[in-house]
């Protein structure tokens, strides 16, 4: 015992690093040499002032010598010294949040409150880490589908008929009117042969046709109801705009 001693006072004694301290006054601790920790913590925090983990050593030989004011004392600095990291968090937390990494950030974000309830920006930041609340979703109105399936007005002349019939046609599918669909598209292809994609979409349609033999019985629900309305505006629009092209 007495040559791990010398070693670690030979240690002590040249110049250690803060954390070369931390480890020999802890096994000094540990073998009951607490006066001589004292004496060596409180030399050491002359050149490492900063130093949380001597500060604690001291605290903690203080308390099991029953110097418990002076382990108070030290603690408190050791508090003092703790909370001015503690923005440490925050800034951590907008790291992960930039990261995509929303849980880590919102982990780290409520440990920073813990210390500054209320703080109004953390607070900001995490309110906008919480999900969305899930409402019920309320049927559109016949005006606001118009909005999704008409294109601006601005777009050329051609592309508003070509876009209009194929809407319908697909309308009617949805529907369940698999024959006012093939129809629709064959209308498409006699207007437009070149028009590729209404081709496919017109053989894929057959193809269904020859399965389903009669996929007119079926009925659909309030959905469709909606839908063959848009299909009626629709196929009202389609004279005005073969007008506006042929103006």
């Amino acid at each position: 015992m007495a040559e791990t001693d010398n070693v670690l006072d030979e240690i002590l004694n040249h110049g250690p690093s803060a954390n070369s301290i931390s480890i020999v006054l802890t096994r000094m601790k540990k073998a009951g040499h607490l006066k001589e920790v004292v004496q060596e913590c409180i030399k050491f925090l002359r050149v490492y002032p900063d130093d949380i983990r001597l500060r604690s050593i001291l605290a903690e030989s203080y308390l099991e010598i029953g110097f418990i004011g002076l382990a108070g004392a030290e603690l408190e600095k050791v508090k003092s010294m703790i909370e001015n990291l503690i923005p440490a968090y925050k800034l951590l937390a907008e790291i992960y949040a930039k990261q995509q990494r929303v849980t880590e950030a919102a982990d780290t974000l409520k440990l920073y409150l813990q210390h500054y309830p209320g703080e109004p920006e953390a607070l900001r930041l995490l309110e906008e880490m919480r999900p969305a609340p899930v409402s019920e979703e309320t049927p559109l109105k016949v005006e606001e589908l118009l909005d999704d399936v008409v294109p601006e007005v601005d777009e050329p002349r051609d592309a508003l008929v070509d876009f209009a019939t194929p809407t319908i046609a697909e309308l009617y599918y949805d529907q369940g009117k698999l024959n006012a669909a093939i129809s629709t598209y064959e209308k498409v292809i006699s207007s437009n042969p070149d028009d590729s994609e209404s081709l496919n979409r017109l053989i894929e349609l057959k193809g269904v046709a020859l399965e389903e033999p009669d996929p007119e019985g079926k009925e659909r629900d309030n959905l469709h109801t909606r839908t063959e309305k848009l299909i009626t505006i629709l196929e009202e629009w389609l004279p005005k705009i073969k007008e506006i092209q042929h103006a």
